[in-house]
């Protein structure tokens, strides 16, 4: 937790001057053209593998990059999966959805009995 916490305040000194200009950059007209659906494995980092920048994607992460189908969870009222979708496509009318997964992931989905 230690090595976390340095990282934050090292942040806050290095890159956070840079990383506020480019939120105000894309604050008002942002522009993003994907919606991104990946797995929550931390080894996982898309934007560094897709070279993506601040405002480029949604990033959509859960265990197992999963994208349940709506008639499987009709008594579910709100869920992150449909949003994104709604929010990308719909609202931002993004073409694009991307569906990442990989090999040897650490995430577990156990069912519990």
């Amino acid at each position: 937790m230690d090595r976390i916490l340095r990282g934050i305040m090292k942040y806050r000194v290095t890159d956070r001057k840079t990383m506020v200009e480019q939120f105000e950059r894309v604050r008002d007209q942002p522009e993003p053209k994907a919606v991104f659906f990946t797995c929550m494995d931390s080894r996982m980092i898309p934007t560094r593998f897709t070279e993506t920048n601040v405002g480029d994607m949604f990033v959509v992460r859960n265990a197992g990059n999963v994208i349940p189908h709506s008639q499987h969870f009709v008594n579910e009222m709100t869920t992150t999966e449909p949003a994104a979708l709604e929010l990308g496509c719909i609202v931002n009318n993004i073409k694009h959805i991307i569906v990442c997964g990989h090999s040897d992931c650490k995430v577990s989905l156990e069912t519990v009995d």
